[in-house]
Order: structure tokens, then sequence, then C-alpha cells
């Protein structure tokens, strides 16, 4: 039986041409389980330490559910930081282009057109799946892409 997962888990994905990894956080009261991601794949497994994850972005994944699943197994643990507390997340859309994005904080929520460099390195308020978060890794994608003027 898998084992139940704690805010500081270390977790390994297997795909088909490499491994991924992730710090589970914690959960979110409204986006779910928030995950710290080690951003390269890797041929074989690492040791599990903080540089791993030194050059990370926070995202939401279904991490409990992908360990019960099988999807993702625990493979050690560090510390854990606790979850951001300010966000960003998609608002109004044109032609698949986020038009505006909404930070959000312990203050309110902002509606901003164009996002400072700051605000580029805000973790995205959106859930992804196992198949997206494992496209997104091998892809190379990284927070401050999302939402730069093309």
């Amino acid at each position: 039986m898998p084992k139940r997962i704690q805010s500081g888990d270390v977790l390994k994905l297997a795909t088909p041409d490499g491994l991924l990894y992730l710090h589970y956080l914690g959960r979110h009261p409204e986006y779910g389980d928030g995950v710290m991601v080690c951003p390269s794949k890797h041929t074989g497994p690492v040791a599990v330490s903080a540089d791993l994850f030194r050059a990370g972005y926070v995202t939401f994944y279904p991490a409990v559910a992908a360990v019960t699943q099988g999807l993702a197994e625990v493979v050690g643990y560090l510390p854990s930081p606790s979850l951001p507390k300010r966000l960003r997340r998609p608002g109004v859309r044109s032609d698949n282009k986020v038009e505006t994005w909404i930070i959000e904080d312990a203050s309110g929520e902002y509606v901003r057109q164009n996002l400072s460099d700051e605000e580029r390195q805000l973790p995205i308020a959106v859930i992804w799946n196992h198949e997206l978060l494992i496209q997104r890794i091998c892809e190379g994608w990284r927070p401050e892409v999302e939402g730069k003027d093309e």
C-alpha cells in the first residue's frame, strides 16, 4: 500500500525518457496540492537535497492522488517551505492568450494587464493533471514565460 504523503515529502515520477522530482509543500484550500517542481529531467535516481529544487517553481498537482494511484512515489524528505502567499491566475483571455492576470494575496485580488518581473515569478494558480505536468517539465516550461508580451 502506498505511503500517505505529508508536507516535505519528495516524490519521483517515472517517464519513458527519465525521472522527474517534486517536493510536496502542502494543501492549498482552493487549488489543492502544491508542489515545488525540479525543472529538469534525470536519467537515473538522484540524491534528495535542497539543491535539486534550487531552480524550481511551484505549481498545483494532485500529488496525494498520484501517490495513491502509483503515478508517483515518495523517495525522500526535505523540510518544506510553506505554500506561497501570493499567486497569479489567468483573467481575461483572447485568442488563447491571457490578456489580464489576477494577483492574489492576503489583502485581496488585483487585476494586471502587464506583469512586473516580480509578478512573472509568482506561481500560477492552476491545477495541472499528471500528463500536463510531465509535458510542461519536459518542454522546459517556466512560470516567468507565461505572461510575457509576445
